[in-house]
């Protein structure tokens, strides 16, 4: 296969995460679960109103007109200024998050959100967030004055989070599952009833992906299953592939082309044969993929490792491990 199959893309970017979806769906339940969250990332979160996110006081430890800091060290800013303003300034900061997640308001596009975020210096777009509302989702698409609109969040989307499926019976979910298959082929959807979503789903995998000199290789097996990112929350699976042998790049593409819907997120960090001297970077969400070239090896032993997660009951583990078995080189005996 091509040597430019996977892109030349710079690393080091911010990622940007925009969590789109109707009035009322439930993005701003999702916001201040992220702000609570113990996924250690200094998150940069934008919103339209401070007053929804209704921010626990003892998390305050400052709060400076247009920005209020966390103890976790978070930030939450707001959009009434430029968005492009606010956004440059975020990517110019001495001290810049490891994530920005961006509120669209409840009627706007999160796709020229997403897109826009993209053109600008420093920043690259990691994934657009779709919340979607199990009890009024089709109600609204079916709406002659909003319909267009939330059919247009819903196309925008790299990944749906059914919220509010704790409302409704058991066939009426499964029925919106059904329906919004229809509306949006391909895009891979979750479930948030009482439960969290967990953050690798909706900020994606970074912290999975320490090599072989940090414990984290395999000695004997090929392959590590670990019980989801968060041990309380059962219905996601994560599945763990690690190497220190060369990958062949067409091997590779193939089998992340092949993945089953079921994995939602993905995250790579590669040793190509054909590129030996640089990692290569893979990050997944949902239908969106982006391949980065990574900085060198230099002196670190180098390593393939490859994390996937999605829901338990949509992942196959076994069937994961043989599609992964075929990105070894010829040359391991």
């Amino acid at each position: 296969m091509a040597d430019d199959v996977i892109p030349d893309v710079i690393g080091g970017a911010i990622p940007v995460t925009v969590i789109g979806g109707y009035l009322g769906s439930g993005k701003t339940t999702l916001l201040n679960a992220l702000l609570r969250g113990g996924h250690g990332r200094r998150l940069a979160v934008l919103v339209n109103d401070f007053g929804s996110i209704n921010i626990d006081a003892d998390l305050i430890t400052a709060h400076g007109g247009d920005t209020i800091s966390l103890a976790n060290g978070c930030i939450c800013c707001s959009l009434q200024d430029n968005l492009g303003t606010t956004l440059h300034s975020l990517a110019a900061r001495s001290d810049p998050p490891d994530q920005i997640v961006i509120e669209a308001s409840g009627v706007a596009n999160p796709s020229r959100i997403g897109h826009y975020a993209m053109s600008l210096p420093g920043l690259h777009l990691d994934a657009v967030i779709v919340v979607a509302d199990a009890e009024g989702i089709r109600r609204q698409a079916r709406d002659k004055y909003v319909g267009d609109v939330v059919l247009q969040q819903l196309a925008a989307a790299d990944l749906l989070v059914l919220t509010k499926t704790d409302l409704v019976a058991p066939q009426v979910v499964q029925e919106v599952r059904q329906w919004l298959e229809t509306q949006v082929p391909c895009v891979p959807c979750v479930e948030r009833g009482n439960d969290q979503v967990p953050p690798a789903l909706i900020l994606g995998l970074r912290s999975e992906l320490a090599g072989p000199d940090h414990g984290l290789g395999c000695d004997h097996e090929p392959y590590e299953h670990v019980h989801g990112e968060e041990p309380h929350d059962h219905r996601f699976a994560q599945v763990t592939f690690t190497t220190e042998e060369p990958l062949d790049r067409g091997a590779l593409v193939a089998a992340i082309d092949a993945l089953p819907p079921g994995v939602v997120r993905a995250k790579g960090i590669f040793y190509l044969a054909d590129a030996l001297g640089e990692q290569v970077i893979l990050q997944m969400a949902g239908r969106r993929r982006e391949w980065q070239t990574g900085e060198p090896w230099g002196d670190e032993r180098p390593y393939s490792r490859l994390v996937l997660i999605g829901p338990r009951a949509l992942v196959d583990e076994e069937s994961l491990h043989a599609r992964l078995s075929v990105l070894l080189t010829p040359t391991i005996e």
